[in-house]
């Protein structure tokens, strides 16, 4: 460091030095003096005729002075250095406590400063930040006043005193003295008992800035007054780390808080079977809750759904899933009791912990509006189904039509002819089973083609593969396919939509025809069989097949092979079956054609 005043400064040092030569002579006058007296006090006499032994006590005498002086300046020392030592613990620990408190970065700084000139002893003190640029971002300082603006704003202009330089460059710990000044420097100029000790604040390597101090010179050689420092300046360093995580926390926070109040899905946060949070898209979908509400009462839930909700939610509550995908139906509440439209929602239940805790987070997506077209879509399959298998129908019903007319000419005839009434009632109840028959087919066609919401029961899956094969057996027929049924007794029965179930069978049937309009070997089976605790129901025909690279694709919504097809059909069975929590796969036959694979589980409601 370049000099401020090369004539003051030793000066100053020579003074010192001629000071601590004085009181060595003078100690060493008053310790002869002193043994003199004491050897005429012991011997009543000083023998002048031994100049020797005369000398030696005065010697004696001389040396003892100066060691009792240097004990005397060492013990001074030790409790300066204590009491020191004392004071920066003491302020270590006031800044400790200071660092706990929740304060803004410019008090937490200038507390600091304040308490190392306060508690530490020292004369003044003060902090800087700086960017890993070298720019200065903040400062604070104690016991500096106006003193202090000029060096801020050489800082600012990167313009730093010497000593920081050095810190800067890499020192971890830096001492200047009055010998040492600089430009820059902060020491008063006409105090040479004063010494600057600047610190780095790093952390794990990272750098953060300078904190500095001045104190007393004769603290100079204190070791341990240094590495308390030191420390000082480490935990100082530590703390400023923890407040930029915590500004990147609470930057994080403000973000995915924004995120979740503005998500499309309704979230909601369940702990210790209570609400505690909800953001508005779930207050929009389930409207406002009663005070006390408990999740567990499951208020405006769909009957029907109402068993597969209480499943999943038990399960995610007592830990025994760690996430449960449903969907269900519900209707929400108004202000006042009143009950909204029904709505359907896909949710996720998970188990998470938040702010320490055990906690169910359910997330939900409102669906209506996509199950409303899904409904669409389905009754107009069911219409293209229905349609392709039109010809069978009116034969079933052109039959016992024919059988009823030729009845009823019977019955004219006879009227004329005046027959006996026996032969009648016979004609009669033929025409009843006819009728019978055409209502049947009627019936049917009209069970399968209504709309309607999902109504699961406990059903035997063969009931709704009768029906299907029913309604198209008449265009099987017609189009001369071989049909082989081969379906099991005594399968245990599925929790299942027979309804759907016979969709999906029928759809696959006609495909299946389709597949073989241009086959010479025209064959198509249905079996139903128990595999592996499984209902298992397949479909299998004797057409070109499906290449194995299309069977992924051929389930995709607006897929299709066939050129006056939709792409709807089988994207819609997958759905219906997923909704089952089963599966549908495709195979390739014994014929080498197509077989279509239906998987239903035998307790559905024991969902994952």
């Amino acid at each position: 460091m370049m000099p401020m005043d090369t004539e003051k400064a030793p000066q100053k040092v020579f003074s010192r030095r001629m000071r601590k030569s004085l009181l060595n002579i003078l100690a060493f006058l008053g310790g002869a003096v002193l043994l003199s007296l004491v050897t005429l006090l012991y011997t009543g006499r000083l023998n002048a005729d031994f100049p020797v032994e005369t000398s030696l006590v005065l010697l004696s005498g001389g040396l003892g002075g100066v060691f009792a002086l240097r004990w005397f300046l060492q013990i001074r020392k030790s409790r300066e250095r204590e009491a020191n030592l004392l004071m920066v613990v003491r302020s270590m620990r006031r800044i400790h406590l200071r660092l706990t408190e929740r304060k803004s970065r410019d008090e937490l700084l200038h507390g600091i400063c304040r308490i190392l000139v306060e508690e530490g002893h020292y004369f003044s003190a003060w902090l800087a930040l700086i960017d890993r640029e070298g720019d200065l971002i903040r400062c604070a300082e104690y016991g500096l006043g106006e003193q202090f603006s000029r060096v801020r704003q050489g800082m600012e202009q990167l313009t730093f005193p010497e000593c920081a330089k050095k810190a800067l460059s890499g020192e971890r710990l830096v001492v200047s003295d009055s010998a040492s000044r600089c430009a820059g420097c902060l020491l008063p100029e006409s105090d040479a008992a004063r010494v600057c000790c600047t610190a780095r604040l790093i952390h794990r390597d990272q750098f953060y800035g300078l904190l500095s101090v001045s104190f007393s010179a004769a603290r100079k050689h204190n070791l341990e007054e240094r590495m308390l420092f030191a420390e000082i300046a480490r935990d100082v360093g530590q703390t400023l780390h923890l407040l930029e995580l915590e500004e990147q926390r609470a930057v994080t926070e403000n973000r995915f808080r924004a995120l979740v109040e503005n998500s499309l899905a309704g979230i909601l946060l369940i702990q210790d079977n209570a609400i505690i949070y909800r953001n508005p898209e779930q207050k929009r979908l389930f409207g406002p809750l009663p005070a006390g509400f408990r999740p567990n009462a499951f208020t405006g839930v769909h009957p029907d759904d109402l068993e597969k909700v209480e499943v999943a939610y038990g399960r995610v509550s007592r830990g025994e899933a760690v996430s449960v995908d449903l969907d269900f139906r519900f209707y929400p509440q108004r202000k006042g009791g009143e009950t909204q439209a029904m709505k359907w929602v896909f949710c996720r239940a998970s188990r998470i912990e938040y702010n320490g805790r055990e906690t169910v987070l359910v997330s939900m997506v409102d669906i209506t509006r996509n199950r409303e077209l899904e409904q669409i879509v389905r009754v107009q399959d069911k219409m293209s189904s229905l349609g392709r298998v039109a010809a069978g129908i009116a034969h079933e019903i052109r039959n016992p039509l024919s059988g009823i007319n030729i009845y009823l000419d019977t019955l004219v005839k006879m009227y004329e002819r005046g027959t006996n009434l026996e032969t009648v009632g016979e004609i009669l109840a033929q025409i009843k089973v006819a009728s019978g028959k055409i209502e049947s087919v009627i019936r049917r066609v009209m069970d399968f083609s209504k709309p309607g919401q999902p109504r699961l029961a406990m059903v035997d899956v063969n009931l709704p593969v009768e029906n299907a094969l029913s309604l198209c057996a008449a265009a099987l027929r017609r189009d001369r396919v071989e049909l082989e049924k081969e379906l099991a007794c005594d399968l245990p029965r599925c929790r299942v939509d027979a309804g759907l179930i016979e969709q999906v069978v029928l759809n696959l049937l006609t495909n299946a025809a389709e597949a073989l309009r241009q086959a010479e070997n025209k064959k198509i089976s249905v079996r139903t069989a128990l595999e592996k605790k499984t209902v298992v129901i397949r479909v299998a025909d004797s057409g070109a097949g499906i290449q194995e690279g299309l069977r992924d694709k051929i389930f995709d919504p607006f897929y299709t092979t066939k050129s006056d097809g939709t792409g709807i059909g089988l994207s819609l069975c997958q759905r219906i079956i997923t909704d089952h929590h089963g599966t549908l796969t495709v195979e390739e036959s014994a014929w080498g054609g197509a077989e279509f694979v239906i998987a239903l589980a035998t307790e559905p409601e024991q969902e994952e």
